[in-house]
């Protein structure tokens, strides 16, 4: 079972308080018995020299019955159990108790001898508390007991009535006992005194603590186990208190934590909303990358195909069209047969311009490149179609930015591109139109764009994506097809772009994009 911190705390200090409170009462509890234990030894021992002082000039006179008047009258003072006067062989030689006058005391048992003769030697110089006993009397009280040693003086051994031995040092002993009643009462009092007081000492440092740990460790780490939770939950909690101290640094460090968790999850969850559209986006890259391919290489198998079969074509044409000039301008020829030849000649002239257009497809030359302005190129090939028969009831209009920069081109190859674009532009307007081309820089400026717009019928989205394919043309027996495949090849080689976009009714748009010096050549 998980026990609360509060609870924790509470219980470890609790346990700490006690144990230290009841190292403290101990030692001071002992260390007052002591006190008035030896408190009480001082009294007894100026008791007993008040007591030696009353009766020592009796002593000196012999007055046995003044001496056992004295010590009865002194005894019957409140607390005082026993006084009495042993000699030095043990005999009681005066009591309060009278009953045990005359009797030898057993210095190996008696309580009032052991502190002197426990270790066999009699320690007739010491101090007072070294004479002191506490013990259990006959009735089983408690009472504290000294013995005063009587010391052979100068007048015991000068005076007239009983003169002592000179070399006698010790004469006997005064044995005081009261009651340790007061004392054992006081101490009892102060002790119980003392753990009240230690009680309600552990209870009020208890409850603070406790109310100060609740309040600045319980409450904030609840406030953060709220917040973790509701974040665990996705919901973005922020500490808003933050105290000044180790919990205020967790606290900061959870917030941060919680903005960065945030701004992944934003991230996350932009991600996963784009994600289809990137797939999609990404997917007609490859498409695109994968048609360029598939386009590349069937233009170069295209082309090694073509090539041989023009190369095998052109000679026998060039026969056929020698013998048919040669016979059609024979004035022997009848004149129908003159026409027969002629017709022969017509049609074989243009077989071979096909075979031409093979042999141009088959093998683009390689550009000779330099750096040059665009607008001149367009210039050119506008001069050029101007004056086509197409282009009679068509308005061309040219858009420049200004200040074009020169870029890396085969002048004649980019012509050629234009013109094959333009003219096709021309002829899908056979009713006039506009012909809008505008040219300028791109957003990155890393490239030139041309962008070359008709009003024309337009081209349907199958045709669209083979138009760029050899042989396929949009305008039957009128083309060979080859023009775009090769207008692709020439900006391909020039490391550019070229993209159409066409609408059925509305027009067509040819857009090439050819990289500027020093900038990307992968457009």
């Amino acid at each position: 079972m998980r026990l609360k911190l509060i609870v924790q705390v509470s219980l470890i200090t609790g346990i700490v308080l006690l144990f230290t409170s009841a190292l403290f009462g101990y030692f001071n509890i002992s260390s007052l018995k002591q006190a008035f234990l030896k408190s009480a030894v001082s009294d007894l021992d100026h008791l007993g020299e008040t007591i030696f002082r009353a009766v020592f000039h009796q002593m000196l006179k012999n007055d046995r019955k003044a001496i056992q008047v004295t010590i009865g009258e002194v005894g019957a003072g409140k607390g005082i159990e026993r006084i009495r006067i042993l000699n030095r062989e043990g005999v009681v030689a005066f009591s309060t108790r009278k009953s045990e006058i005359g009797t030898t005391i057993d210095k190996k048992k008696a309580p009032a001898c052991m502190n002197c003769h426990d270790t066999g030697v009699v320690r007739e110089k010491a101090s007072p508390l070294v004479h002191s006993r506490m013990f259990l009397d006959s009735n089983g009280v408690k009472v504290l007991g000294m013995i005063r040693p009587i010391y052979n003086e100068s007048k015991c051994w000068t005076g007239d009535c009983h003169a002592h031995s000179r070399t006698d040092r010790f004469l006997g002993l005064l044995d005081i006992t009261i009651s340790a009643d007061p004392m054992l009462s006081m101490i009892r009092n102060y002790r119980n005194n003392t753990v009240v007081q230690i009680f309600f000492l552990i209870l009020s440092i208890s409850l603070c603590l406790t109310l100060l740990t609740k309040r600045l460790v319980i409450q904030p780490v609840h406030t953060l186990l709220e917040h973790t939770r509701a974040v665990g939950k996705g919901i973005w909690s922020f500490v808003h208190s933050v105290p000044g101290d180790e919990l205020g640094e967790l606290a900061e460090a959870f917030n941060d934590m919680t903005n960065k968790l945030k701004k992944n999850r934003d991230e996350m969850d932009e991600w996963a909303a784009t994600l289809e559209t990137r797939v999609e986006e990404r997917t007609r890259e490859i498409k695109e990358m994968q048609s360029v391919l598939v386009r590349t290489e069937k233009l170069a198998s295209l082309g090694e195909l073509v090539a041989g079969i023009a190369h095998e074509l052109n000679n026998p044409l060039t026969g056929i069209m020698i013998h048919a000039s040669l016979i059609a301008d024979d004035s022997r020829l009848d004149e129908d047969l003159a026409e027969d030849c002629r017709t022969v000649l017509h049609e074989a002239s243009r077989c071979s311009n096909i075979v031409r257009e093979l042999l141009d497809f088959a093998r683009i030359s390689d550009s000779q490149k330099e750096l040059q302005p665009i607008s001149e190129a367009i210039g050119r090939t506008i001069a050029l179609i101007e004056h086509n028969v197409d282009f009679k009831e068509i308005e061309i209009i040219l858009e420049y930015e200004p200040d074009l920069p020169d870029i890396m081109m085969d002048a004649s190859q980019i012509e050629q591109v234009l013109v094959n674009i333009m003219i096709n532009s021309g002829q899908a307007m056979p009713h006039g139109g506009r012909l809008l081309i505008k040219i300028g820089v791109g957003d990155t400026q890393d490239h030139l764009y041309i962008r070359i717009e008709d009003s024309g019928c337009g081209i349907s989205g199958e045709n669209l994506e083979k138009l760029f394919d050899p042989f396929f043309s949009t305008k039957g027996h009128k083309g060979t097809g080859l023009g775009l495949s090769v207008s692709y090849g020439i900006i391909q080689s020039h490391s550019g772009e070229i993209k159409v976009e066409s609408e059925l009714g509305v027009g067509t748009v040819f857009t090439i994009i050819l990289p500027l010096a020093g900038g990307d050549s992968n457009i």
